[in-house]
C-alpha cells in the first residue's frame, strides 16, 4: 500500500479495524481514487506555460485567447532587382541550387501565414495573460500594468507613452524584428485601456536614434572624419499599423 491508501485505511472506525473485508474494501477504492489524484496532479506540469509543448501549449493559446498561426506577417519572395532584399532573380541552368522565385501574380495577396515556435508562442502566451488580468494604468507597483505587459512582449526592447488624447505611442528598438512586430499587432496585443488607441508605432533606440541638442538622448549626424566618437544616430522608422 500507498502512503496514500493508508491514510485512508487509517481512519476506519474501530469496529472495522480489524474486519479484512472492510479493509479490502477501503484499500480497494482508495487505490483508485489515487489513480485520478495522480491523473490530477499531472496536469499543474503538463500545462505549466513554461513546460508546456506542442497541443498541450496550443490548448493554453486557446483558454488565454491567442492563437499559434499569426495571419499574412511574413512578406513573400518574388522575382525582382538587387535593391528588393526580398527578392531572388533569374534560374541559372547550370546550377540547380541557385536562389530563384516567382512573378508576382496580381491578384494574389503578397504576405503569408506565420506559425509560432513554441518558445514565440510562449512569451505571447504570457503576455496575453498579463494583459488579461492586468490595468489600465500606464506603470504600477500593485498590478500588470501596460508597461510591464509591454516589457513581456518585447522582451524590454520597447516602452509606452501616453498622448494625453486618448492615444498611445510605442517606441521599439530597431533589433526587434519588424516580423515580430506585426504579429504582435495581428494577435492583438498591445495592452490599452478602453477606447484607447495606438495612433504610432517607431522603431527607434534611446541614445541611437537620430535628434536635436533638446533631446540628451538622442545622436545628432555623424562625423564621417572621426565615426568612432561620432557615429550618428539613425532615423527612427514608422511602423504602418
Amino acid at each position: 500500500m500507498t502512503d496514500y491508501t493508508d491514510s485512508y485505511v487509517d481512519l476506519l472506525i474501530k469496529q472495522y479495524w480489524e474486519q479484512p473485508k472492510a479493509r479490502g474494501e477501503i484499500e480497494l477504492q482508495a487505490a483508485s481514487w489515487e489513480k485520478v489524484r495522480d491523473i490530477l496532479d499531472q496536469f499543474v506540469e503538463e500545462f505549466d506555460v513554461d513546460l508546456a509543448t506542442g497541443n498541450r501549449l496550443d490548448i493554453i493559446g486557446k483558454i488565454v485567447g491567442v492563437s499559434r498561426v499569426v495571419p499574412l506577417v511574413i512578406p513573400k519572395v518574388y522575382f525582382g532587382f538587387d535593391d528588393n532584399t526580398n527578392a531572388r532573380g533569374f534560374d541559372d541552368k547550370f546550377s540547380a541550387v541557385e536562389f530563384t522565385a516567382p512573378f508576382r501574380d496580381r491578384f494574389e495577396r503578397t504576405y503569408t501565414n506565420l506559425e509560432l515556435n513554441d518558445n514565440d508562442y510562449r512569451l505571447f502566451i504570457r503576455a496575453k495573460i498579463a494583459a488579461n488580468n492586468g490595468s489600465g494604468y500606464m506603470v504600477s507597483d500593485i498590478e500588470n500594468s501596460i508597461q510591464s505587459v509591454i516589457n513581456t512582449l518585447f522582451e524590454g526592447e520597447a516602452y509606452v507613452v501616453d498622448k494625453k488624447d486618448m492615444s498611445l505611442v510605442l517606441y521599439v528598438s530597431p533589433s526587434v524584428d519588424l516580423v515580430r512586430i506585426k504579429a504582435i499587432l495581428r494577435l492583438g496585443l498591445l495592452p490599452k485601456p478602453q477606447g484607447v488607441r495606438y495612433s504610432i508605432i517607431v522603431q527607434a533606440a534611446v541614445g541611437e536614434t537620430f535628434g536635436f541638442a533638446d533631446n540628451p538622448e538622442s545622436l545628432g549626424f555623424a562625423n564621417k572624419f572621426d565615426l568612432e566618437n561620432e557615429p550618428g544616430g539613425r532615423f527612427a522608422e514608422r511602423v504602418e499599423i
